[in-house]
């Protein structure tokens, strides 16, 4: 009588708990699970659309280029009258080296990933005959990898290039500008501000609403979020 008391006590406790194991089994992920699950999904974006961004960076660095070039040749005949053209003369001059930096970064990554150059290296030690050539190179798996990690750091720098160019030009810009008055530099450095709101505006407006399932979804991470904080307070 006690072992069949024993056996049905075990059998409630165990259909007691089936719901709760399948609640935590179809939880959703902790925060820090989601984090670095978002940070892989958008690492898995950047390579996917590399090359994309690699276009759009050499147009950008090209019209940098063409601006600071097409200014410099007027600054250079009107000669260093005023501080404002002499600041202007040398912001621009600086910006110059910034954007060729650029642009050979951009067709670096470009090139190394049309032409293959690691499997064209390899592959010309081995002609040569080179003892255990393989061993110098990672493995194709790993080169892969070391081929993606290239582009992400090269984005990266050239992105970091690109923001401190286009401020330097600017700035250049501006100073020729407060030669010729200074409310025209006001209104130049108004545009611009102005410009980076009404990309930023657009852009929002053209993301997709959100949709009732993924509301409930962000609520149910944010539950979770909430009770895991608490059981660890």
């Amino acid at each position: 009588m006690r072992r069949n008391s024993a056996n049905h006590l075990q059998e409630m406790s165990d259909v007691n708990r089936a719901p709760a194991d399948r609640e935590q089994g179809s939880a959703p992920p902790v925060a820090d699970e989601q984090s670095a699950r978002t940070f892989r999904g958008l690492r898995n974006l950047a390579e996917r659309i590399t090359p994309w961004l690699v276009d759009v960076g050499s147009w950008i660095f090209g019209g940098l280029t063409a601006v600071n070039l097409v200014v410099i040749s007027a600054l250079i005949t009107v000669g260093p009258v005023d501080a404002a053209i002499r600041m202007a003369t040398a912001a621009l001059a600086a910006a110059l080296p910034l954007n060729v930096a650029g642009i050979i970064l951009l067709r670096l990554i470009r090139d190394v990933n049309d032409v293959a150059l690691d499997d064209l290296t390899l592959r010309a030690f081995q002609d040569a005959g080179f003892p255990e050539i393989d061993a110098y190179f990672p493995s194709p798996v790993e080169r892969a990898s070391q081929h993606a990690r290239r582009s992400r750091v090269a984005l990266l720098y050239s992105l970091g290039i690109a923001a401190v160019s286009v401020a330097v030009t600017v700035t250049g810009v501006a100073a020729a500008l407060w030669h010729m008055g200074h409310w025209i530099a006001f209104v130049l450095l108004s545009a611009v501000i102005l410009s980076a709101v009404l990309v930023t505006v657009a852009i929002a407006h053209a993301l997709p609403r959100e949709s009732d399932a993924e509301k409930s979804l962000k609520l149910r991470y944010r539950e979770r979020r909430d009770s895991v904080t608490r059981q660890r307070g």
